[in-house]
């Protein structure tokens, strides 16, 4: 979406909506991602000139969202009993999560982990809670 200011257009974001494995969906407040192409230094003759070679690409985001949602930090966090004493939470492998923006396109990544998890609880405004994760794959459709 854009708008005209001072003869130049300024774009604003769409709505987005995060879904999980099982179709449960959650719309979301704030999204980035990054593709990351892993690469070499690679030299196959005498000469002095080098080829990048790409090894592998690495894909990470983080997403927000606002008010309270346990049962998402239920799902991407669960709750692991090591003894009878001691209960401490991991991170869940996702086999997907889905980022639909508001133009119906969809950015779906694949063997997710879910890196860390943040809430802010201002007193003076809303809540959120924002995760970060990394992926193994993207494929965008749409």
């Amino acid at each position: 979406m854009a708008f005209e200011y001072n003869d130049s257009k300024k774009e604003t974001g769409v709505d987005v909506t995060l879904e999980l494995p099982g179709g449960e969906t959650v719309p979301v407040t704030n999204v980035s991602y990054s593709e990351e192409a892993e690469t070499s230094e690679v030299q196959f003759n005498t000469s002095y000139s080098r080829d990048i070679a790409v090894t592998g690409v690495s894909y990470s985001g983080s997403f927000e969202i606002a008010g309270r949602n346990n049962s998402l930090r239920d799902t991407l966090w669960q709750e692991t009993a090591e003894n009878e004493n001691l209960n401490t939470s991991l991170p869940s492998y996702l086999s997907s999560i889905t980022i639909i923006d508001g133009d119906g396109k969809a950015y779906v990544f694949t063997n997710v982990l879910v890196t860390s998890h943040s809430k802010d609880a201002p007193s003076d405004d809303r809540v959120t809670e924002s995760y970060d994760f990394e992926a193994e794959k993207l494929i965008t459709e749409g």
